[in-house]
């Protein structure tokens, strides 16, 4: 699948940073793990942590599928409000989806602070709203968050517009969130690898996939892998080896303005997401670059996703400039990528009825990065051995 169009910032900025020979040789190990992109790269971090003996191929060269086009606003926010996933999975369950998201922010913080130059920094977020009717929905979504103990407050219109320079009718204002680069932390995390001798293969193509009783068997035009579990962390093309579609695809547009002075942020650099459909979210780059999205539209094919990238992001620059006035702002580069969404805004994460040794990183939604660290430790926990507390939330027979 094409994941994404043509020029996405990161590679256009930094380039190829990591090259890695394709697979040459049929190859043993414990876990194989299918996708260099960020998912990928961060499940082969936690397998290689727990002593376990992995491998990580790629069809691509590394992380230039959805992570090129990723926006990376790191967030416990869930596409599908706190009130209204209470209704779908129960209380409990939601505020542990909610909460496990708060962890993920600090243990990527964590992880982030032993690797160089991946320009993660910790910032607070912006779920506001431009509509007066849709303030009291907002307000009891602060009501449900404050009551799961997470760290937010009400920011009204006149903070919005003096301390943001945002026009908007209110917002709840969230004190954990964060940012990152998230291709130059893919290539750190795959080096860091490498280093301590995990193969890494691109250009790399899984042709067929075999399950046995205690073992995985990967067919690709390179050669045979044999491993006990097989981790897919291939995102959105994962889908072909599922069992039922559990995803529905969107294309989403990103835009990334000319740097621009440092004193034109916003204080504290938040990150901006708006409770709209669909929804109109901004952030800061560590190059002082205003980075916004959103137009999403349903997925038809990539050819006509492109065809739409010079009129979305128009209206996204629009759009963005109405939210904050008496700002110019020069596009430097648009483009689009592959987003999806499910039933009740969580990913899947685990293995699906009929596998047992396949287990999949699907982190579906505007927080897939949160997701994936949130995946890594799941699939690192059930290779171990070990029930991982929060895999109920994110299971496939939720």
């Amino acid at each position: 699948m094409d994941l994404r169009s043509e020029h996405p910032l990161w590679p256009l900025r930094h380039g190829l940073l990591t090259v890695v020979p394709p697979l040459d040789a049929d190859l043993r190990c414990e876990a194989v793990v299918v996708g260099a992109g960020i998912t990928g790269a961060l499940a082969a971090r936690r397998l290689a942590d727990a002593g376990v003996d992995c491998a990580v191929i790629d069809a691509r060269d590394l992380a230039q599928g959805s992570t090129a086009a990723s926006t990376a606003l790191l967030q416990y926010d869930i596409d599908v409000p706190l009130v209204e996933l209470c209704e779908k999975v129960g209380p409990e369950h939601a505020e542990r989806a909610y909460r496990a998201g708060v962890d993920a922010i600090e243990h990527l913080a964590d992880l982030c602070a032993t690797l160089p130059d991946c320009a993660f920094a910790r910032r607070p977020s912006l779920y506001l709203t431009r509509d007066t009717d849709d303030t009291e929905f907002l307000r009891s979504e602060l009501r449900a968050r404050r009551a799961a103990g997470l760290d937010c407050r009400w920011a009204d219109p006149a903070e919005l517009e003096s301390t943001y320079g945002l026009t908007a009718a209110g917002a709840i204002h969230s004190s954990v969130a964060a940012e990152a680069d998230p291709y130059r932390l893919t290539h750190h995390l795959l080096r860091d690898l490498i280093a301590r001798g995990v193969p890494v293969h691109d250009r790399t193509t899984l042709l067929s996939l075999k399950e046995h009783d205690d073992a995985v068997t990967l067919t690709t035009d390179r050669g045979v892998i044999r491993a006990r579990w097989a981790v897919m962390a291939t995102g959105y093309e994962s889908v072909e080896w599922l069992p039922k579609k559990v995803v529905s695809l969107h294309s989403t547009f990103a835009v990334a303005s000319e740097p621009m002075p440092p004193e034109t942020a916003w204080t504290d650099r938040a990150l901006v997401w708006e409770h709209a459909d669909p929804y109109l979210y901004a952030r800061w780059t560590d190059d002082h670059r205003l980075l916004f999205g959103g137009a999403d539209v349903p997925f038809k094919n990539p050819a006509a996703r492109d065809a739409l990238l010079p009129q979305r992001s128009e209206a996204l620059l629009k759009d963005f400039t109405d939210l904050w006035p008496g700002h110019p702002i020069e596009p430097a580069f648009a483009w689009a990528g592959t987003f999806g969404s499910t039933k009740d805004g969580l990913g899947y994460i685990g293995a699906p009825k009929g596998r047992d040794r396949v287990l999949f990183a699907l982190g579906f939604g505007g927080n897939g990065i949160t997701y994936s660290e949130i995946a890594s430790r799941i699939i690192a926990d059930t290779v171990g051995g070990r029930a991982h507390p929060d895999a109920d939330l994110f299971s496939f027979d939720r």
